[in-house]
């Protein structure tokens, strides 16, 4: 005599496989999100190398103050990549995880 009736059981069932299938749209958005993100951190990805290659530049023609303040907008446009970079890193990390969660549900199931 099992815990589950067969009632039970096919409803545990169709519950397992609705989880399966929503698991996968979850995954198929964030695999949209990821290619999505990353190709839009390639496309700038280069553009704080090349600010801070145009403020060394700018720093030797414009005062102190000028370039004091042109440092200061480079340090925040590097934070700004780095919070991309991150952002980039961290949805390829949860889409990473969702794969992992998916096939050990599949596996379960």
């Amino acid at each position: 005599m099992g815990i589950f009736s067969k009632n039970e059981k096919k409803l545990i069932a169709e519950m397992s496989k609705k989880h399966i299938q929503i698991c996968k749209e979850a995954l198929k958005e964030i695999e949209e999100l990821y290619t999505d993100l990353s190709a839009a951190y390639e496309a700038i990805e280069t553009v704080t190398c090349d600010f801070e290659k145009l403020t060394a530049e700018i720093s030797t023609k414009a005062g102190p103050a000028e370039t004091a303040k042109i440092q200061v907008f480079a340090k925040k446009i590097s934070k700004v990549d780095k919070f991309a970079r991150d952002a980039v890193r961290d949805v390829r990390d949860v889409l990473r995880n969702q794969k992992k969660r998916l096939k050990e549900t599949q596996r379960q199931y």
